[in-house]
């Protein structure tokens, strides 16, 4: 197995995570370290697309072209549906990062300062929300990913 085909099998992996994990997201809370498999599972998929251009290094990173094809069209779909999603959860928390409980009530709040009282089920769905965007954009990434191994750049190597 070589790695281009490692790649895509944890783009795949990675994709068909986020995809359990976001319907999960709409049927029951779940917590918000889920997410953490997903996110490791690209990283290793990064990590080979790094190797299979031949660098590890920042500078000498080549400038992959826009994806294309059908799994470009894929990411992008789920590019705007991750974007929406995500203004939709600023819009409908008015912004919150976080939620806590002050004085026995529960709040949404950005950094320490409350924005809002919520109920008991919103605060216990906040980490399932979290969850819910990540996955989106997780997805999206690994998508786009999966894209730059189905269609990889020619690199033209420089001598000195």
């Amino acid at each position: 197995m070589t790695g281009r085909d490692i790649g895509k099998v944890l783009c795949l992996a990675t994709g068909i995570a986020c995809a359990v994990l976001h319907a999960a997201t709409f049927l029951t809370a779940v917590p918000g370290l889920l997410i953490l498999i997903p996110f490791f599972l690209l990283m290793g998929a990064i990590l080979c697309a790094r190797v299979i251009q031949g660098n590890l290094s920042y500078y000498d990173r080549v400038r992959s072209s826009m994806p294309r094809g059908k799994t470009g069209a894929v990411g992008y779909v789920l590019l705007i549906y991750a974007v929406l999603l995500f203004v939709h959860f600023y819009r409908s928390s008015g912004g919150a990062s976080s939620v806590g409980i002050v004085e026995g009530q529960y709040v949404y709040m950005y950094k320490s300062a409350v924005i809002r009282q919520i109920s008991e089920e919103e605060y216990k769905m906040f980490p399932t929300q979290v969850a819910r965007i990540m996955s989106a954009w997780i997805g999206m990434i690994s998508t786009f990913c999966l894209a730059s191994f189905a269609n990889p750049v020619k690199t033209v190597t420089q001598e000195t």
